[in-house]
This record gives structure tokens, sequence and C-alpha cells, in this order.
């Protein structure tokens, strides 16, 4: 009999289930990430108390044959500040599928919603290949439950070429990987004068709120962070880094990011660059900044690093050599807690990519 229920395992147990999932899918045709339990116990904030909530779960008697998972944020939406989530990991096993266990999940997470008083989950469905399962399910609640915003794509740098390339499901894209492996070398450190880049610390925090709120106020769509919630997404807690660039003596600038194995032709890291607020940044300094946090991931084994391109950084930011724009694959998805909403097109985005 199936029902639904929290997840009853370690995060290391979730975690090979949802990677054995995925890869029973998309192995060899489409990049897999390799989500550990430790990037789950940071991402889902596990050590919160009733987070075992977020681990939504379909079991047949014992047997695990469904998972969705959530996180609570808070979101300001054109203007009007919700408390809403950031979800992602739908995986049904292939002997489950067509059972009606995504629906299932779908609906136990929309009443999770109601019950917390969030409007709604924002996640993303992916379009890059013809194999993608989750954006054909989605579709067939659009309009009842799920409304579809921006698409969006990736900005890309390639930090080890001949890696790379093996690494690429794209025939296409590693080939030119590895014909321009001797143009991508990352810049040698320059030192502006007078900006000082270094770790983030604890007493930062503070000022790293107010820059993420001068540095996303233009967004449509964006999360809004508080104290806590940032400090763990910057690394505080372990898992991910971080760095702040100090300017005139002041912190002006931060970048958060952590390396991800992801599954392609071979196993390899990636760096995945989740928060940059560098409004308040010179053009010297931010560009600093980021080839600072382009040189660590590559420190840390990162064979490409990846920025989701929706606008929430400054202009030009991503316009230099080494960085590619690559086509979008992907597409906002909202599914609502009760009637979807009409929201006007989503310009500019400030989210997480997961």
């Amino acid at each position: 009999m199936l029902s639904v229920k929290p997840f009853q395992g370690t995060p290391e147990e979730l975690s090979e289930f949802i990677i054995s999932t995925w890869k029973s899918t998309y192995a060899g045709t489409v990049s897999v990430p390799h989500w550990s339990g430790d990037y789950f116990r940071w991402q889902l904030r596990l050590d919160e108390p009733d987070s075992e909530h977020r681990l939504v779960c379909v079991y047949d008697d014992d047997q695990l044959a469904g998972a969705m998972l959530h996180f609570p944020m808070k979101f300001q939406v054109f203007g009007e500040v919700v408390e809403a989530a950031q979800a992602s990991w739908l995986s049904v096993p292939v002997a489950y599928r067509g059972k009606g266990i995504a629906n299932l999940l779908s609906e136990a997470t929309r009443q999770q919603l109601r019950e917390q008083g969030r409007q709604f989950k924002l996640g993303f469905g992916y379009f890059g290949s013809n194999k993608s399962l989750g954006l054909k399910f989605w579709k067939k609640a659009q309009g009842t439950s799920v409304s579809f915003g921006k698409r969006v794509g990736f900005w890309a740098r390639v930090l080890d070429p001949a890696k790379a390339a093996a690494w690429n499901v794209n025939t296409w894209e590693g080939r030119l990987t590895a014909f321009s492996g001797p143009l991508l070398k990352l810049p040698k450190p320059q030192q502006p004068s007078g900006v000082l880049i270094r770790p983030v610390q604890a007493a930062d925090i503070p000022r790293c709120v107010e820059l993420a709120e001068l540095g996303t106020q233009r967004c449509d769509l964006r999360l809004i962070w508080d104290e806590a919630h940032l400090a763990r997404q910057l690394g505080l807690k372990g898992f991910s880094h971080a760095l702040v660039a100090e300017e005139r003596g002041e912190v002006m600038g931060c970048i958060g990011y952590h390396v991800l194995p992801v599954c392609g032709k071979t196993l390899e890291n990636v760096g995945v660059i989740d928060l940059m607020f560098m409004s308040e940044l010179s053009a010297a300094a931010r560009k600093e900044l980021l080839n600072t946090a382009l040189r660590q991931l590559r420190d840390l084994g990162s064979v490409v690093a990846l920025k989701l391109r929706t606008g929430d950084y400054p202009r030009g930011t991503f316009l230099r050599w080494g960085w590619f724009c690559k086509s979008p694959d992907s597409q906002i998805l909202m599914t609502w807690a009760n009637e979807p909403k009409q929201l006007p097109a989503l310009k500019h985005l400030h989210v997480l990519w997961r």
C-alpha cells in the first residue's frame, strides 16, 4: 500500500536513492549531480526542528517509492514579501513510474505549504534534453497548480579544459572546450589598489545581508535573506565557501559558491556560484573578487564554474574573456499552495539553482 510520510533513513541513504534514480534515467545523456548527505544537511537545514517534513516521500509498505524535497525561504514577488520554499529532487524509480506517485508527492507538498502558510514552492523544469521527464510532468499541472516563468541558462567558465572536454555530455561543447583549452587560462591575481579579498567571517554577515538587499532590489522575484540563512549559505556552518571584498576599509562585495560532483561522461567536480552581491564594488574589485573565486574553485578540483543567468548581478559582470553564455535549458516553475497566480513576466530573478 502506498503512503506519504517523511523520509525514513539517513541523509546518505537519501543521497543514494536520489542519485541512483536519476542515473538510471539520464546517465550518459544528461549530467546528473551527485548530491551528498552533507549537501542535504547543509541545503535542507536538517539540523532545524521538524526538518524531516521537508523530505516528502511515498513508501510502498517499507519500500521507498518516491521523494520530493524542499526548504522554506522568504521571497519578494513584485514588491510583496511572502513565505514560500525552494524545491527540487523529484525522484521516482523506474519500477514505480506510472502509478501516480509524482502526483501524490506534489499534492502532499502543496498541503504542507498550506499548513505552513507558504504561498508556493519554486523549482526548475529542465528542457535541455528530450529525455527529461520533469517538465513533461509539470506541464500536466499547468494552470491548475503550476505556473511557468522565465527560461534560464548559465554563464560557464572552464577551469580545467582537458577534463571538462572529456566530461561534457554535449559532444560539440566538449570539442570546442578541447580546441580552446590553451586560451582558457585563468588570469593571475591583480591585487587592485585599496582592495582586500578574504574569506567571509561571522562578523561580516550583517553587512552581507545589507549587500544582498542592495544587489538584488531590482529583481522581480528574489530571495530575502536573514542573517541565519545567509550565514549558512555562505559556509559558516560548513560545506560551501564564500569570499568578501573590502574596499575603502569596508566590506563592499560578497560571493558564495560550492563544489558539486556531477556525472557527465565522467564524474567531475563543478563549481556552482550561488550568490554574488557586487553592486557596491568598483569594476576592478568586482573582477578580482570573481577571479579569486574561480581560482579557489579550480584549486578545489572543479573543472568548470557555473552561474545561473537570471540578472541578479551587475551588468557586464560576465562579458569578459573566457566566459560562455549557454542557451536556456530550464524554466522557472512555481507550484502554488492554492490556485495559481498569474504574474507579469519575470525579467530579473535572484533564486538558487537546485
